[in-house]
């Protein structure tokens, strides 16, 4: 306990230490060091950035680049604290277009290591160098270097051990390093990038390709020649970037990389953005592979957050993350109806699409002022309102609701054949909801339904194309191997299906069609049972079945728990007749226990959805007679997403004469 003896009188930090805790503020390692220093490159308009590093940069750091230059007379005032040419007062911090901006950068680094600074203007003969060793600076002297600048710096925290103690090793601190420039080569492709670790390249970019052929050098050609293209102009806001299949996924981030401006930032509001787009797509726990990019009026953008500026905060969080969640929805969309269609027409000679759904009865009709009609609004774009700065960002009106149709169907193993099982693939009309959305989503168009009406056009096959895609493969067989996969031939592949993932696909979109695009969708077709089902539920189970209620009345339950913790059902949703029993709601309540349920009703639709078509599917090791294949197979065609299930496993896999050769080493 401290004593009055312990007493120290108040008195100022000499100017020395000043700098060094202001330091400590903005370098924590040598990858803090990069960053400013590449930061300040990029906006000299740099368009060859060199870095070389010695133990991991704790010995050396040189960072060269072919920019503007300083002006030789400027070099000194460079090293000052908060000298810069980027800002002239507080204001010009909210309209940033620039990386770096408070001018701290070169004055901390040289706060806590041997800095020496080379810089020549374009045009000039000779260039200036300066140097300053913890904060002290040397004389200016003129000398011969090529134009642009070079910082070097050498012992970094030679004056502050205790942070040289918490370094990482030299593989480590590389290694933070590589991944940082992977960032920047593809925030900026159009630069040559180039990162030396002793003498040796870790990192080079030629700046030839463009950001696809960036991505594909960091992920690999096996994900990168399957990267679905994600472009969504708002103006003044835009979503662009690339996207893996979901087959191609992490468990982890660290193959994900977001920009905002051209800055790479962390943000948990753009994870989740994605993370919202893809659950249909990849079950909890799984993420894509990709780069995304966000363009914002630098006035919707605050970087002076984070004395790093890795963190943003953005002054319209809601329109940013339906921005990018609409982006990657209509992404995975077109992408799922491409597969799409290339599934049904290498299947066409076994199994013939479903018919294409009719037309509304009644669509609206088309007035002079439809945006669609004007002939100075290109394909594909909306007309839009002018953006005023700090004003909300407008939306178009959402998309035209999905016309109803109906697909084949597939009987449940189990029931009566005589019995009329549900459709599964019947698409209900979507009805509008008298419940207005919230303001902050209402606005922007319904991507999820344009990815269904995208995947139902380009996914169909005319009858023509069957009939000459037909007499061109021959019958094919779908046979059954282990009671468990479907092998479906054709002489140009063999197709392998997995009869389990591939009804839980079918059973999901069925369950979740009538929440499908929130609010706006119909009720789903319910049947009432002649006596109430009576589910015994332990007291954790109640609890979760309690927070699950709404969600089970979205797809179609109509329940209530009883006084002594049951669970009582009255009515099934129509898919679903006949199969739900106390065990497969057990195992539903088990599945979801397992993992951190979401609060969100929609989230919650899905995970109910999802484990409800797990537990009732078809089951490995279960035989199906030759009629139900064909009927599952033809049902799996008419899915948005048929290549893998609610959780992300596959369900189908094809093996063309390319793949056969590898196997074969031919």
């Amino acid at each position: 306990m401290a004593s009055v003896s312990d007493y120290q009188p108040i008195a100022p930090l000499p100017p020395e230490e000043v700098h060094k805790i202001c330091a400590g503020e903005v370098v924590e390692r040598p990858l803090s060091v990069v960053k400013e220093l590449v930061e300040n490159a990029l906006d000299a308009g740099a368009t060859a950035v060199t870095i070389e590093l010695q133990d991991g940069g704790k010995q050396l750091i040189r960072v060269s680049d072919n920019g503007w230059g300083i002006p030789y007379d400027e070099l000194p005032l460079a090293l000052r604290p908060h000298h810069t040419s980027k800002i002239r007062c507080l204001n010009d911090l909210y309209a940033l277009t620039t990386l770096g901006f408070r001018g701290e950068a070169l004055s901390s680094i040289a706060a806590v290591a041997r800095v020496t600074l080379s810089s020549r203007r374009a045009g000039t003969e000779l260039g200036g160098r300066v140097s300053a060793a913890g904060g002290e600076a040397v004389e200016l002297a003129p000398c011969n270097v090529q134009a642009g600048t070079e910082v070097e710096v050498r012992d970094l925290f030679f004056n502050t051990p205790v942070r040289l103690k918490f370094l990482k090793s030299r593989q480590a601190e590389t290694a933070l390093i590589s991944g940082l420039m992977s960032a920047y080569a593809l925030a900026r492709p159009e630069v040559r990038f180039k990162v030396l670790s002793g003498g040796r390249a870790i990192l080079a970019t030629d700046a030839q390709g463009g950001l696809r052929s960036v991505l594909t050098d960091l992920l690999g050609p096996e994900c990168g020649g399957e990267l679905a293209e994600i472009n969504f102009e708002f103006p003044p806001a835009a979503a662009y970037g690339f996207i893996s299949e979901p087959r191609h996924h992490r468990h982890n981030r660290t193959r994900q990389w977001y920009f905002v401006n051209h800055r790479p930032v962390v943000n948990k509001l753009l994870y989740k953005a994605v993370d919202d787009a893809v659950r249909e797509f990849l079950s909890a726990g799984k993420y894509p592979m990709g780069a995304f990019f966000v363009e914002l009026p630098p006035e919707e953008v605050d970087v002076n957050v984070h004395p790093m500026k890795s963190e943003v905060n953005f002054a319209q969080p809601q329109a940013v993350y339906s921005l990018l969640a609409t982006a990657v929805r209509r992404a995975l969309g077109e992408a799922a109806a491409q597969r799409q269609r290339a599934l049904t027409r290498g299947l066409a000679a076994v199994i013939s699409p479903a018919a294409k759904p009719p037309a509304p009865a009644s669509a609206p009709p088309r007035t002079a002022d439809d945006p669609s009609l004007d002939p100075e609004t290109p394909p594909g774009q909306r007309a839009v309102p002018l953006y005023e700065p700090h004003q909300p960002i407008a939306a178009p009106p959402a998309a035209p609701p999905l016309a109803s149709g109906q697909g084949s169907e597939i009987p449940f193993p189990g029931r009566s054949r005589s019995a009329a099982p549900p459709h599964l693939g019947q698409l209900r009309p979507q009805q509008p909801s008298a419940r207005p959305a919230p303001a902050a989503f209402a606005a922007l168009p319904d991507a999820e339904a344009e990815g269904l009406a995208l995947a139902a056009e380009s996914s169909e096959v005319s009858p023509e194309e069957v009939s000459t895609l037909a007499s061109e493969l021959g019958l094919g067989v779908i046979s059954q191997i282990s009671d468990t996969y479907l092998v479906v031939t054709t002489p140009q592949a063999v197709y392998l299906i997995d009869q389990h993932a591939a009804h839980e696909r079918v059973l999901f979109e069925e369950l979740y069609a009538g929440f499908k695009g929130g609010a706006r969708a119909s009720a789903p077709a319910r049947q009432c049972l002649l006596f109430p089902m009576v589910i015994p539920l332990s007291g954790a189970e109640a609890e979760l079945a309690e927070d699950y209620l709404p969600a089970l009345e979205h797809l179609g339950f109509a329940c209530e728990l009883g006084a002594a913790g049951n669970l009582l059902l009255r009515e099934v949703p129509q898919a679903l007749a006949g199969v739900v029993t106390p065990e497969l709601l057990h195992g539903m309540l088990a599945e979801l226990a397992e993992h951190q349920h979401s609060a969100l009703l929609e989230s919650q639709v899905k995970e109910l959805a999802a484990a409800l078509a797990c537990h009732a599917a078809v089951k490995a090791n279960q035989p199906l007679p030759p009629d139900e294949r064909f009927a599952l197979v033809r049902q799996l065609l008419t899915r948005l997403s048929s290549l893998s299930c609610p959780h992300g496993r596959p369900t189908v896999l094809r093996l063309g004469s390319a793949e056969m050769a590898r196997l074969f080493m031919r």
